[in-house]
């Protein structure tokens, strides 16, 4: 990332709000990317590539850190309630059990400033970013491959240089996908380089494709990029400038993820010059990780100003994603905030924190959840907003995480499985406590359950910087599990961070057993069902006459990250007749669909119990493949 002054820009999306609405982005189809190369980790050479020099080197920035003074918050007229405080002093709720942190390592580092660590947490492995290296990790802490440079992975020319590393898990497909940017600003070329793991093994086999960032905007070069993903593309968002280093626009890039799994070319689409409710451009949009099916497949998008504003932008995308895709902009309403200041240290100078953008959006149960920093009454405070995105985005709750006397920045918002509970990853220093990591764990009213710091950092962060990113992200194999990497300064530098990785259980659950086996032909094609909230925790799913076509059918569920079915709910569905059932489902990611019984003598491509408790294993004599909604099995 490089700079420029973010308050011109959040000052610009204030004044927009007066502007008529927004104009629709220019929709481009790029020639689809031919995969570049397949590249398997342990083939490469170690650490080769850039290497930091020994005064320690800097990323080139071209974004202003700040994001304004502290300031009291202020409630104009008419505005929504101010938000819950959330006060660590509190005592915690007596039935939250909360587990400390069990998981504890230092990944990989190079010297550089910033270091800006991301990663993504599949099954078993961990993989880890900075501005220059990759390294792959098993889930405890132990280095199984690398590190190796960024340009090396990825084949990067040695004229471009490389910066702002993604990396995200996909839960719907059981692979990984990260990026970097690159730029030849003497060539005028930037570029966007994606690899996508072609199975669950992060040190397996990787198809590398390099995307043309400046495709029908010529002279312009992208930075700053941020990831999101939903069950149909991976989407990935960044700040356009000029070569002349002036703001330009925000382009969305939207590209198909399968393709990149088969190594066969991206289809994709790029939406160019996104625009807000009030045409303003969306510094900093950050794309949302969607694990869910959504209904009427939308995909979301948030943003707020970075030094002063007074709402939340949501962009809801609908559409056939590389046709003819919608982006509809919505605003809504906050009280009146100002961008968090530089986060206080015992000595040194203050960390940046980049003010009052969002860091990240998250969908679950159709809410879409977000957090910033702002400065209220001298301290930086963390604002985490629940937002109903069911019709027209509508603000459900506002909570305000203050430390008394410290700051909290960087606020990455993680929402529970099951509830209004929360988990938070920030920036955390006072001045006591020089930066670092610090996990939160929010019960829905507001009371904090537990919160730790990744590492106590002996040194400040002398910088001026402390980076871009952190990150945040659930455990495959246990969704109560978090997973959380963030920078703090070691006994090495001031400048130039070590990247801790951590990860704690969000409560004191069971963690699940082993799913199922995974159904005939690995899907089972379903009529669809309605799901409703019922009370506490209970939905009611319902049906009509086409739905249940076949004699003792049942409910099943299917935990959609492994499409592997927990639960059959009961033995509720008639032939031609309609009906509901209301109970609690299983926690995590799932669906629900509706099969039928077959005689003792069959098995279908379906798994669970029958009325007697009875387990049906979805090993299959008769439906060898998948099991039709009309109860016939499909060769």
């Amino acid at each position: 990332m490089r700079l420029l002054s973010g308050f011109v820009l959040s000052c610009a999306a204030v004044i927009a709000a007066f502007a008529a609405d927004p104009a629709p982005p220019r929709v481009v189809h790029a020639p689809r990317p031919e995969r570049a190369r397949v590249v398997v980790p342990r083939e490469l050479p170690r650490a080769a590539g850039r290497a930091a020099p020994d005064s320690g080197g800097v990323i080139p920035n071209r974004l202003d850190g700040g994001g304004g003074a502290g300031a009291a918050t202020v409630r104009p007229g008419g505005a929504p309630p101010l938000p819950t405080p959330v006060d660590p002093s509190r005592p915690a709720a007596t039935d939250a059990v909360v587990p400390a942190i069990d998981v504890r390592f230092d990944a990989v580092t190079d010297g550089w400033t910033p270091p800006d660590p991301v990663m993504a947490v599949g099954r078993d492995h961990v993989v880890v970013l900075i501005n220059t290296r990759i390294a792959f990790y098993d889930k405890a802490g132990t280095l199984v491959d690398g590190p190796y440079s960024l340009s090396t992975f990825f084949g990067i020319p040695s004229r471009f240089f490389e910066f702002d590393p993604l990396a995200i898990y996909d839960p719907h497909s059981d692979r990984f996908i990260v990026t970097v940017l690159a730029d030849d600003s003497a060539a005028r070329d930037s570029r966007i380089y994606v690899a996508f793991s072609q199975t669950g093994d992060a040190t397996g086999a990787w198809n590398v494709y390099d995307i043309d960032a400046d495709r029908d905007q010529a002279d312009n070069w992208a930075d700053y990029a941020s990831i999101g993903l939903d069950r149909n593309a991976v989407y990935l968002t960044a700040n356009m400038f000029s070569r002349t280093d002036s703001f330009r626009n925000v382009t969305l890039f939207i590209y198909d993820k399968q393709d990149g799994y088969a190594g066969t070319p991206l289809d994709n689409t790029h939406l160019i010059d996104v625009r807000t409710a009030s045409n303003g451009s969306p510094f900093r949009l950050r794309p949302a990780f969607v694990e869910e099916v959504v209904p009427g497949d939308a995909y979301f998008l948030v943003q707020s100003g970075s030094s002063i504003g007074s709402e939340i932008n949501v962009l809801r995308l609908t559409g056939p994603r590389f046709a003819g895709p919608t982006l509809d902009a919505f605003a809504v309403p906050l009280p009146l905030y100002f961008g968090a200041g530089s986060g206080r240290q015992p000595s040194g100078s203050g960390a940046a924190s980049l003010g009052g953008s969002v860091w990240n959006g998250w969908y679950r149960g159709g809410r879409l959840w977000t957090a910033h920093a702002v400065g209220s009454s001298g301290d930086d405070v963390a604002w985490i907003h629940r937002i109903d995105v069911t019709a027209t985005p509508t603000l459900e709750q506002t909570y305000e995480l203050r430390d008394p006397g410290a700051d909290v920045f960087f606020p990455y918002v993680v929402p529970d499985t099951e509830d209004d509970d929360f988990a938070l990853l920030s920036a955390y220093s006072s001045p006591s406590v020089n930066v670092t990591g610090r996990y939160w764990n929010v019960a829905a009213d507001g009371t904090v359950r537990g919160f730790e710091n990744l590492r106590d950092a002996p040194l400040p962060n002398n910088s001026g910087r402390h980076g871009d990113y952190f990150a945040v992200g659930r455990d495959p194999r246990d969704p109560n599990r978090l997973w959380m990497i963030a920078q703090y300064m070691n006994r090495r530098s001031t400048s130039s961070g070590d990247q801790v990785v951590a990860s704690a259980r969000f409560e004191d659950v069971p963690a699940p057993g082993a799913p199922p086996p995974v159904p005939d032909g690995a899907t089972v094609a379903g009529q669809p069902v309605q799901v409703t909230r019922a009370g506490g925790g209970d939905v009611t799913v319902t049906w009509d006459a086409t739905t249940c076509p076949a004699p003792d059918n049942h409910l099943v569920w299917y935990d959609l990250a492994q499409m592997a079915s927990y639960v059959v709910a009961a033995e509720t569905c008639a032939v031609g007749s309609s009906g509901s059932w209301t109970g609690t489902p299983p926690g995590g990611s799932v669906g629900v669909i509706v099969v039928g019984h077959d005689p003792p003598s069959d098995t279908e491509g379906s798994h669970g119990t029958d009325s007697t408790g009875a387990e049906r294993p979805s090993q299959a004599t008769t439906c060898a493949a998948v099991k039709a909604t009309a109860g016939t099995c499909v060769p």
